[in-house]
This record gives C-alpha cells, sequence and structure tokens, in this order.
C-alpha cells in the first residue's frame, strides 16, 4: 500500500503532504503519546484498504466523527463500567443497513462509507455492528487535542466528509508502535507521518 505524496515516506509530514494523502484517498500515520494511528478518509475505504488496516492492527476499526454528525444520526454513546471506561468516548458500533456478516473486509468498507456518505439518514445503520465510531470535538483539534480531533481536521482540510478510518498501528509481537516503529512502518509503505502533540495551556504568571 504506497502513496506517492510524500517526498520523504517515513519522517514527519507537513500538512500539505498529509492533506495530499488524504486528498488521493491514501493512509496517513498520526503518532500521539500513545503510539501510532493509521488513518485513511472514510469515504476511501474499500476491501482492499480496510484489509491492509486490519493487517496490520489489533483488527479494531474505529471512525473518528464529530459529535453533532453522530448525533445526527442517532447513534448513541456505549455505556461501559468504570472499571472498561479507556477514556475515549466510543458510540454503539453499526453496520451499514444490506451488508452481509458486517465483519468482511468489504463489509467494513461499505459501513466507512455510508458513515461519510452526506446523504446518509439513521436508518441506514443497524446497531450493534462491527465499527465502533469515536465521538470527535465539533471544535477540532483546537478544542480537543487529541489525535482523533486531528485526522477529522485533516479530512475535512483535504474536502473530504470529515469521517476517518482509524486503527492503532501493532507490531508483529501484537504491540502498539511508537514513533520509531512507526517510522520504519511509514518509510516501508512509503506513508507520510505527522505528530500530534497535546497543547500545555501556559499559565499566567509562570515563564
Amino acid at each position: 500500500m504506497s502513496t506517492p505524496q510524500s517526498a520523504h515516506p517515513g519522517e514527519d509530514a507537513d500538512d500539505d503532504a498529509a492533506r495530499a494523502a488524504f486528498a488521493a484517498g491514501a493512509f496517513v500515520i498520526l503518532v500521539d503519546d500513545e503510539g501510532a494511528v493509521l488513518a485513511l478518509p472514510a469515504a476511501a475505504a474499500s476491501g482492499a484498504t480496510v484489509a491492509f488496516a486490519v493487517r496490520h492492527s489489533s483488527g479494531m476499526l474505529h471512525a473518528a466523527a464529530p459529535s453533532a454528525l453522530l448525533d445526527a444520526l442517532r447513534i448513541p454513546d456505549q455505556c461501559v463500567l468504570a472499571s472498561e471506561n479507556s477514556g475515549l468516548p466510543f458510540t454503539v458500533a453499526v453496520d451499514a443497513v444490506g451488508v452481509g456478516t458486517g465483519i468482511s473486509a468489504r463489509d467494513r468498507a461499505r459501513t466507512m462509507r455510508v458513515l461519510a456518505d452526506p446523504r446518509t439518514v439513521a436508518d441506514d445503520l443497524v446497531r450493534p455492528g462491527h465499527v465502533i465510531p469515536v465521538r470527535c470535538s465539533d471544535g477540532g483539534y483546537e478544542a480537543q487535542q487529541r489525535v482523533w480531533e486531528r485526522a477529522v481536521d485533516l479530512a475535512r482540510a483535504a474536502g473530504s466528509a470529515p469521517v476517518v478510518m482509524m486503527c492503532r498501528l501493532v507490531d508483529a509481537n501484537g504491540d502498539v508502535r511508537d514513533g520509531d516503529s512507526a517510522a520504519a512502518f511509514a518509510a516501508a509503505h512509503a506513508l507520510p507521518v505527522v505528530r500530534v502533540l497535546r497543547r500545555v495551556p501556559v499559565l499566567q504568571g509562570v515563564e
């Protein structure tokens, strides 16, 4: 799975390279403090891209999307025990109406595309399913400095729907890839890398 848009694959890409990748329907790797994430505009999802993502992750695919969109599609948040709370605002998993089992690469790609389609209404989705949306701030990365919002902002900037297929990249041992490991993976697959940093608020009177 290669993309031609980064002159230096595996190195930190600027926003232009990441936007170009998303505009071309190609993968971008985002790296935050928790490790690397593989991201693709949901509108560009296909059986091949989902299979690639599953092969290089734990197999759990998320659809990062603005809160207002998930509300419009009547996708509720998951109810979890406090002991099971990961801190991420997961919603109930969904499938597109009319898919098969919902778990195949082709079925999950169809669900991703339906989530990204501006014509989609709540009745176009069944709950529960096999794609797990992540509720993102409507204010984007400016409002919530997380890798999920960063990806949604990149999709918007690329002219794509603000829904992004995302999964944590793992290595052969099943461990989440860190920055160095992600850079090696990116170089091997010609993918741009974007570092996502949390902004630390400046306190008044502190220099």
